[in-house]
């Protein structure tokens, strides 16, 4: 069996503290919320000085970001999976956009920090944040993915090969985000008055809109 080295090991144990800090940063904001939770308590449920804290993490943005970037990891394991399935294009489309909404449902922590990183208005410290850096390549990997998708359901011939299969993305994208927002808000007890008087079931809903998005961009 290999022995670590010195630097080895502190490199891993400090990998592992940081972990653990982003595990007890997702039980204090997923229960009081962004605005409500401190890093005192944060430090408390990481059973860490408040001091050991910031050297791992500045404020509460820099430890929504780590959040960010571990579900936007998750996300994309579980589309790459997906990608690898023996299923046609369209089939394709349909499954991401299905364990998204799964996804979400699940684990409303990370799209929490999904759409707190689109908040975020400070072009610099987007820029020169290594962690935000990580996001942004997060993200460019989840539009390579469902483009992917797209360019295979055009060569099988499931796809209407029409569209940009880059732009068809976003779209997918932009309009899948949405509706699974509302799935969300929903599921956190939101209250949504322009929908007082509709009767909605989100498994249906997003059932019609897969069924929708794929007859406009199925081949005729």
């Amino acid at each position: 069996m290999k022995l670590l080295g010195t630097a080895e090991r502190k490199k891993r144990e400090k990998e592992q503290r940081r972990e653990a800090i982003v595990d007890a940063a997702e039980v204090i904001i997923l229960k009081r919320g962004f605005e409500e939770a401190t890093m005192d308590e944060i430090a408390e449920q990481a059973e860490l000085s408040k001091g050991t804290l910031y050297l791992y993490f500045k404020n509460k943005t820099a430890l929504y970001l780590a959040i960010y970037e571990r579900g936007s990891r998750m996300l994309n394991g579980i589309f790459s999976k997906i990608l690898m399935s023996d299923r046609t294009g369209i089939e394709l489309t349909r499954a991401i956009g299905e364990n998204y909404l799964k996804f979400v449902r699940e684990n409303p922590i990370y799209f929490n920090a999904f759409i707190h990183y689109e908040s975020i208005s400070d072009s610099d410290f987007l820029t020169n944040n290594k962690m935000a850096i990580k996001c942004r390549e997060n993200v460019r990997q989840t539009m390579s993915i469902i483009t992917r998708t797209l360019q295979i359901g055009m060569q099988d011939g499931t796809i209407d090969d029409s569209y940009d299969p880059k732009e068809l993305a976003i779209m997918i994208w932009a309009s899948t985000r949405g509706i699974v927002q509302v799935a969300h808000l929903k599921q956190m007890g939101h209250e949504f008055k322009i929908l007082d008087n509709t009767e909605m079931n989100i498994d249906t809903m997003f059932a019609s809109f897969i069924h929708f998005l794929g007859n406009g961009m199925a081949k005729k």
